[in-house]
C-alpha cells in the first residue's frame, strides 16, 4: 500500500490497485447519470430504450445522492454497500435492454455497450472500501 496526499483523495488516504475512491467514482457516477437521462433526447432513442435510459439514471442519480462520498446529497448509504448494489446493477445495464428488445436500435445498441463499458470500467477501478476524505464538522 502506497500513502496518497493528493487533494482528491484526501491527506492519507490509503491507494491500493483499484485508484479510484469516493470522490473520483461519485463525480463519475454523476456523470453517467447524466448522460443516460441525456441519451433519449440526444440520440432519440424510442420506446423501450428510451424507459431503460431514464430508469436507470434515475437509479444511479439516486444511489449516488445517498451514499457517503464528497458529492453527495445526503450519506445514508456507505460506500461499500453503494458497491454491493453496482455488483449487480452494471450486468443489469446491458442485460436488461438486451431481453426487451430495446437493443434492435442500432443507436440504443451503440450507447448501451458503450454506456455500459464505461460503468464497467468505473466499477471495476474502484475501491469500494476506501473510506471517503475525513469531512470537517461544518460539513457534515
Amino acid at each position: 500500500m502506497v500513502e496518497c496526499s493528493c487533494v482528491l483523495c484526501g491527506k492519507g488516504a490509503s491507494t491500493s490497485t483499484q485508484p479510484l475512491g469516493p470522490a473520483q467514482h461519485g463525480a463519475l457516477d454523476y456523470g453517467l447519470a447524466g448522460s443516460i437521462l441525456l441519451a433519449p433526447s440526444v440520440l432519440g432513442l424510442k420506446g423501450s430504450a428510451r424507459a431503460w435510459c431514464y430508469g436507470f439514471g434515475a437509479a444511479a442519480a439516486f444511489l449516488n445522492g445517498l451514499t457517503d462520498q464528497p458529492f453527495t446529497v445526503k450519506r445514508l448509504i456507505s460506500f461499500r454497500v453503494h458497491g454491493q448494489a453496482d455488483t449487480p446493477f452494471v450486468p443489469l445495464l446491458l442485460l436488461l435492454p438486451w431481453a426487451t428488445g430495446a437493443l434492435k436500435q442500432p443507436k440504443a445498441r451503440v450507447f448501451f455497450t458503450g454506456y455500459f463499458l464505461a460503468a464497467l470500467t468505473n466499477y471495476l477501478l474502484t475501491d469500494y472500501d476506501r473510506l471517503p476524505a475525513k469531512r470537517s464538522q461544518a460539513g457534515r
